[in-house]
């Protein structure tokens, strides 16, 4: 089976659409793009949302659409020559992604057989939990877990023969055997061994001098073979020795090659770089720039600041009642207001004289007799002085008020003199420094345009920018990559130069078999010489007593008889011996076979694993030891130390569980139904060169069945571009 296209309503998905092709689709997507989304949603489509989960992380709850939609979605599948469709829709809140259909694409037509139910099995050939635990693989769930499907499908797979428990029948019958030959202190070994040590009393001087010179000869030649072995070390330490220095020639070497093919592949990613000089320029060039630019703005500020005081200036000048009168004028409006002079008072004297000649004519009239037009008169007089005093008063009066007025009006106009000219002074002044502030901004801006169109000018032969921010990431990433490509050009010259210093010293005499492996000797050398010297000393000394025991037994004569029924015991103490411990391992290979039987998948599914294991770790791992509970432990090349799981690193651990993980996909999954294998971050801690290893084999892995490799990492894309059976996507 082989997924084509894909539109889900999922979680962060809303109507998201992913079209794949056959052999290695990988798509390259952000932490929290949806790449574990797009793969739950695929376990989902084939084998449903399991809603009887009731915890907040139940897929019904945690994927739910983000958008406030119904979860829902679309798969395109082809099988064989067929494509199917496949739909599931919500149409009950508590039954999510419930309605089902799979008909032939293009057509209404369902496809027989195939249910909400048993799509996944139908299309795959195994079930949720196996699925879960060999094709689905992401960085966060790497281990295998032990699991009773998983287990009956592995041993259903590999397991031959019938697995009838006879193990304790056989292993109680040999038990029994046993003891009549040995039980404690009883049976026939223990016998046999007591006629024998009666038998040694009579040859027991004979037997020790035949034991010292037996015990010598071993010793004799165990100081042979140890100087044979001592010596054949000495060889094996000066070849050693010879073949180290060539391995530490080929690999300066290869490392001299590796440099030089990375310092190639950086500069040829890299592009055109700038020398020091020039990127200090434009460095230096965008630093002023970016402090010009904070100038800039703070010049920008002023103008608007300078602005905004002088339209509030001019509003207040405006408002004034005087706008827009000049001073001269204001001046002219001050004097054109007259002020009236005040008629002087009539003094005090006056007004007494007139009274008294008022009096004085009435009192000439009294006195005189005189006619009634003298009285007339003189009344007419009085009444005459009193009302010219009387108009007199009120003119003055009058007088006296419409001054007032005038100063008032005077005094008032002056003031809102004194208030409106420095208003009309702000206003310029204030008008005058907006100009000001306007033109220092414009020339400063004017400066920082044409400095950053320079600046962008001489970058282009390098690198392309449209902006000043663009300009200082670019050159960011320019000083990276050419502190990359030095250090690269450096590390070049220092390997080039080891390697010329090796190949100088190199050991005379044709190169050694690099590639076959030597057992290194079990001592060094200095502990070597001293022990070749003591063991020909001690071979000397041994030869001398050896010598010295012949001669005594020739002595004592032939004990033919007692040592031939001796040796008739002897023999027979042997042969049940022999049959005693033949029943032993028997016992033990018993036991070994049950326990063979109990773990019936785990070697074959950890040769797998080591096959893959070995290939992705360049080789340095041969060997996978897989418990039946799916505990894993690893032994590196030349080294028969097994190293749990946990006692690796996290990358090696990573690649370990992984390798398990397509082991277990190569022997469970239906080899006919072609079952994609989808993969989320799962290479996420591999450094390049396992990550260049592991993807070599997927892409092999790919020729037989379609992967989906999700990973936040550009790393496997930049790898894998360009090459065949590889579809990238970038979501």
């Amino acid at each position: 089976m082989q997924i084509r296209y894909m539109n889900a309503t999922f979680g962060v998905l809303a109507q998201a659409e992913l079209t794949l092709q056959p052999g290695l689709n990988v798509i390259y997507a952000p932490n929290e793009s949806g790449k574990s989304t797009w793969s739950r949603f695929i376990r989902s489509m084939l084998y449903g949302v399991n809603t009887r989960e009731k915890t907040p992380l139940a897929d019904k709850n945690r994927y739910a659409p983000w958008s406030g939609a119904a979860m829902g979605g679309r798969m395109d599948v082809s099988v064989g020559d067929d494509v199917y469709t496949i739909r599931r829709r919500t149409r009950r809140a508590n039954a999510p992604m419930g309605d089902f259909s799979c008909t032939y694409d293009g057509t209404a037509t369902s496809v027989p057989g195939i249910t909400a139910q048993n799509a996944g099995e139908q299309l795959l050939g195994i079930t949720p939990e196996v699925f879960a635990r060999s094709a689905f693989i992401s960085q966060a769930a790497l281990p295998v877990d032990q699991d009773a499907e998983l287990e009956r499908r592995i041993a259903a797979l590999i397991t031959t023969g019938e697995e009838e428990t006879s193990y304790s029948e056989t292993h109680e019958r040999l038990r029994k055997q046993q003891n009549r030959r040995r039980y404690n202190k009883n049976g026939q070994i223990p016998a046999l061994e007591r006629e024998i040590s009666e038998m040694d009393g009579a040859l027991r001087h004979l037997d020790e001098l035949r034991s010292q010179h037996r015990r010598i000869a071993g010793q004799m030649e165990m100081l042979q073979a140890q100087q044979t072995d001592l010596q054949a070390q000495q060889r094996q330490w000066a070849l050693l020795e010879k073949r180290a220095t060539w391995q530490q020639f080929r690999q300066a070497r290869e490392d001299a090659d590796q440099a030089e093919n990375r310092l190639a592949a950086l500069r040829e990613l890299a592009g055109q770089l700038p020398d020091d000089s020039t990127l200090a320029h434009l460095e230096n060039q965008c630093a002023i720039l970016t402090s010009g630019a904070k100038d800039m703005q703070r010049a920008a500020q002023s103008a608007e600041i300078a602005v905004s005081s002088a339209h509030l200036a001019q509003r207040q000048y405006s408002e004034h009642p005087l706008y827009p009168a000049d001073e001269e004028g204001l001046l002219n409006r001050i004097e054109n207001i007259e002020v009236p002079d005040v008629p002087a008072k009539w003094p005090f004297w006056l007004f007494a004289a007139l009274a008294a000649c008022a009096l004085m004519a009435a009192a000439v009239t009294l006195a005189l007799r005189l006619k009634p037009l003298i009285w007339a008169v003189a009344a007419a007089v009085g009444v005459c002085s009193a009302a010219a005093a009387v108009l007199r008063q009120v003119s003055r009066t009058r007088a006296e008020r419409q001054r007032s007025q005038r100063q008032q009006q005077r005094a008032l106009l002056s003031q809102q003199i004194e208030e409106y000219l420095p208003l009309r002074e702000a206003s310029r002044e204030a008008a005058d420094q907006a100009a000001e502030a306007e033109r220092l901004y414009q020339v400063v801006r004017r400066q920082q345009e044409d400095g950053t169109a320079s600046l962008l000018e001489k970058l282009t032969p390098y690198r392309s920018a449209a902006t000043l921010e663009e300009a200082a990431v670019t050159m960011g990433e320019l000083r990276r990559q050419k502190n990359t490509v030095d250090a690269a050009e450096l590390q070049l010259r220092e390997q080039r130069m080891r390697l010329e210093w090796m190949e100088q010293n190199l050991p005379k005499g044709d190169a050694p078999d690099l590639d076959t492996p030597i057992q290194q000797p079990t001592m060094n050398q200095a502990q070597l010489h001293s022990a070749l010297d003591q063991t020909e000393a001690n071979l000397r000394a041994t030869q001398t007593r050896m010598d010295t025991l012949a001669g005594q037994i020739r002595s004592m004569g032939d004990p033919d008889d007692l040592i031939s029924r001796r040796e008739q015991k002897q023999q027979q103490l042997d042969r049940l011996q022999e049959e005693y411990d033949a029943i032993a391992m028997a016992m033990d290979a018993l036991e070994n076979a049950n326990l063979t039987l109990q773990n019936r998948f785990s070697p074959a599914l950890g040769a797998r694993a080591a096959e893959i294991f070995a290939a992705i770790t360049g080789g340095k791992y041969n060997r996978v030891l897989l418990g039946r509970d799916f505990s894993l432990a690893a032994e590196a090349v030349g080294d028969t130390a097994q190293r749990n799981v946990q006692l690796l690193s996290q990358g090696a651990t990573d690649q370990l569980y992984l390798s398990v993980r397509l082991a277990i996909c190569d022997m469970v999954l239906p080899r006919d139904k072609s079952v994609p294998l989808i993969m989320d971050d799962a290479l996420i801690t591999f450094d390049d060169s396992r990550l260049h290893a592991a993807l070599d084999y997927l892409l092999k892995e790919g020729e037989k069945r379609q992967i989906l490799l999700f990973t936040c990492q550009r790393r496997e894309a930049d790898y894998l571009a360009g090459r065949e059976n590889v579809n990238l996507v970038e979501l």
